[in-house]
């Protein structure tokens, strides 16, 4: 799909599902976030997809540009028809509006090898966000974001997600991961850098920041919210770490 407009979707704008394989290319996605507010819009939904590549495209939604999908339930891990997202590149795009720059969840049980670069981000939510579903086991692993400018409110984004919160009768709580995540090269002016929550939920481990040059309203960060986590160069209101 390459150089067309797609505005005001009704629902979710570009869903693609169980492809391989596929270009999004010089795309203009929009939906209004006001005066009056257009409904879930997201851009671009991946869901259960290998080797997709986004690029050159200016995304403003009033929902998130990219969400990575795959399904969701206790046991959305062994029904066939869910499925887990692999090989995804986004690069050298524009944001405007949206709630999340690049999303994981919160329908999506497993996305690995992902890059988002050389993005330009002015007022989205949120820069990446990884919605941790407390009824689903999910695995996001692998994820480098990196060669950003602009201004988001949130830089990075993990909590429990408990909209349509239903274990379906599971007695035990599946467990989920965040794994393996880099975001580095970024000059990024933000309301708030971390807002990370641990959680029996899920584990979060091996995270590396390197390269940050960070404004931001609220600079505090716990690093023991994530196993092994590293930071490098990371700068905090001209204050390096």
């Amino acid at each position: 799909i390459s150089g067309v407009t797609l505005q005001n979707s009704p629902f979710w704008t570009t869903h693609i599902y169980k492809c391989d394989h596929v270009k999004l290319l010089n795309l203009n996605i929009l939906s209004p976030a006001e005066p009056v507010k257009a409904p879930s819009t997201d851009a671009i939904d991946i869901d259960a997809c290998t080797y997709v590549h986004v690029k050159g495209c200016y995304m403003s939604v009033n929902d998130d540009a990219i969400a990575l999908k795959g399904g969701k339930g206790p046991w959305a891990d062994t029904d066939p028809t869910n499925g887990k997202n692999e090989f995804i590149i986004i690069e050298d795009c524009k944001y405007g509006f949206c709630h999340g720059c690049i999303t994981f969840g919160s329908e999506s049980i497993h996305s690995r090898n992902v890059i988002l670069r050389r993005i330009q981000v002015d007022k989205a939510a949120r820069l990446l966000w990884l919605k941790m579903r407390p009824d689903t086991p999910q695995q996001y692993e692998y994820i480098n974001v990196e060669d950003i400018t602009g201004n988001v409110t949130y830089f990075i984004f993990i909590r429990p997600w408990t909209q349509f919160f239903d274990l379906q009768g599971r007695t035990d709580m599946p467990l989920s991961y965040g794994k393996h995540v880099t975001m580095r090269n970024i000059e990024m002016s933000c309301r708030s850098f971390f807002e990370v929550e641990k959680s029996d939920q899920y584990r979060l481990s091996d995270f590396l920041f390197e390269n940050l040059d960070i404004t931001t309203d609220n600079s505090s960060y716990d690093k023991n919210q994530i196993d092994h986590f590293e930071m490098k160069n990371v700068k905090l209101n001209g204050i390096v770490l």
